[in-house]
């Protein structure tokens, strides 16, 4: 048993108590003075478990305070914002949706199940049910995609990769303890490929055989994934702590491209254009900085760059690579355009953005929002054409090719692995409290002293307001609503100016509860 931090070798792990057939306790422990992804290996030497698949961060556990009982499927026209129907699944979550180009049939990948809808009814076609006890309740194993005409839907389950044809028929699948996380299918049916979360790797078959053309041995999970239209082209990208934008050739599994994307952001989505000129990439960051990348496929370095101010789950490039779209955790749908250097307009929803899709014109943007609603846009406007609210998280949309039918499905999956918590990136914390940054404070004229902003200052003592005056005895304690900024915590300036070196000691203190 080991741990793994990004950019060290692997720690082994010390066993503390218990056995291997009911549970053993293993322990590590190291003086921490910086912020690590991580990964958990456990093995006997002939299979090796991780946990997390994608890697990890030493932030604090996230709490999710609704059931998220309610879910659905849903399939809209652009017409307007009534459901032509709706598909009840209960507890279970939707990973991804997928609806073919003229918009006659879905599929959508839950935990336990892939299903297969005709657009004339809410009763599933046929469902195939994932390896039983093999799924994540929480979401975050296989997807599924399908033809631009429907023919054929390959389906990704943890154990497995399954190609089935319209009417249900298995044609073949391949099995491997490898975490099937990412699947994409060419328009054309022709060729599909699956990225791995427990080997790390992009597999690229042909519809003819189980039998890879081609595997790719990546170093860490490999999350985004687009065939193109033809299966010429495979956009990729890897999670933490490699990070690397990829490019391949239906040829070989040499990369085309192989672009270092950034020093600790994942390349969590990808997308290429059905031109097969332009591939898009957006990234798991956790503040702001570069966030989109979008290459022309004859160059291995970036035509350009975008920044949100959070992460990017979601990415889709209408077929000539002309628009492209990116839905962000700083609550934004952006639309930009390739050749401009700012986006055309961002749409703000009332949450985080995890999902988004675009019309092969690039007229039509449908989104998915942790606000629970689901989106429509024309490329005209940042105002909705409509929108609709659901029970529960929007986690995946996806609209036809000309933008006349729309799907969608809530869940959890595009919201689980957050980061911008009060650890999480102190530094910027750090900077906003020593330059006098904070919002409330210079509101604050009149210099009172405010408990609970973590500084013991003024008339403040331990009886009236132990959270700042606590001392050595202090717990870390912070709760700052989910999606603001740690930096933006309700705060006042001191009556006694402190220095540099105060502010940074005081900073330490409510960090490390010391």
């Amino acid at each position: 048993m080991r741990i793994i931090f990004t950019g060290t070798e692997a720690k082994e792990m010390k066993k503390i108590s218990g056995n291997y057939k009911t549970g053993a306790v293993y322990e590590f422990s190291w003086k921490q003075d910086d912020g690590f992804d991580y990964r958990f290996e456990a093995s006997d030497g002939k299979g090796t478990a991780k946990l997390p698949w994608y890697g990890g961060t030493l932030a604090p556990v996230n709490i999710v305070s609704e059931k998220l009982e309610s879910n659905k499927i849903y399939l809209f026209s652009r017409q307007n914002n009534e459901p032509l129907w709706s598909y009840d699944i209960g507890e279970n979550q939707v990973q991804n949706a997928v609806i073919s180009d003229d918009g006659s049939h879905i599929a959508v990948k839950t935990n336990d199940y892939i299903y297969f809808f005709s657009r004339e009814s809410p009763i599933p076609l046929w469902k195939h049910q994932c390896e039983t006890g093999a799924e994540d309740p929480s979401g975050g194993s296989g997807w599924v995609d399908i033809s631009a005409d429907g023919e054929h839907i390959a389906g990704g389950c943890r154990e497995s990769l399954n190609l089935y044809s319209k009417n249900g028929k298995l044609i073949w699948a391949y099995k491997d303890n490898i975490g099937v996380y990412a699947v994409s299918i060419s328009a054309n049916g022709e060729y599909l490929a699956a990225g791995t979360s427990f080997s790390d790797e992009l597999i690229f078959f042909s519809k003819k055989s189980n039998k890879p053309i081609w595997k790719y041995q990546a170093t860490s999970d490999v999350h985004g994934l687009s065939v193109s239209s033809d299966g010429n082209r495979v956009a990729a990208g890897s999670h933490s702590p490699e990070e690397i934008a990829y490019l391949f050739s239906k040829e070989s599994n040499l990369p085309l491209t192989k672009y270092k994307t950034s020093p600790d952001a994942p390349v969590w989505t990808a997308a290429i254009s059905r031109d097969e000129k332009y591939s898009v990439y957006g990234l798991d960051n956790a503040d702001t900085y570069t966030s989109i990348f979008l290459f022309s496929n004859d160059k291995n370095t970036p035509l350009k760059t975008w920044t949100t101010d959070w992460w990017v789950r979601s990415v889709d490039i209408s077929s000539n690579g002309k628009y492209i779209v990116a839905g962000s955790g700083d609550h934004n749908v952006y639309l930009i355009d390739r050749d401009k250097d700012e986006p055309l307009w961002k749409f703000e929803a009332d949450e985080r953005v995890g999902s988004v899709s675009i019309s092969e014109d690039g007229n039509y943007i449908a989104a998915g929002s942790k606000d629970k609603k689901v989106y429509l846009l024309s490329k005209e406007s940042r105002i909705p054409l409509w929108n609709y609210k659901t029970d529960s998280w929007v986690d995946s949309v996806a609209i036809s090719a000309d933008g006349t039918y729309i799907v969608a499905g809530t869940g959890a999956t595009n919201y689980m692995s957050e980061g911008h918590h009060p650890i999480y990136n102190p530094e910027k914390r750090l900077e906003e409290k020593i330059e006098g940054r904070d919002e409330k404070a210079e509101e604050n004229s009149e210099g009172e002293t405010v408990c609970g902003d973590g500084i013991c200052e003024g008339a403040e003592t331990y009886e009236s307001c132990p959270k700042d005056c606590c001392g050595e005895d202090c717990d870390f304690v912070n709760d700052i609503p989910e999606g603001k900024d740690a930096g933006k915590k309700e705060d006042t300036a001191p009556k006694k100016e402190k220095s540099l070196f105060d502010n940074i000691i005081d900073f330490f203190r409510r960090l490390f509860g010391k």
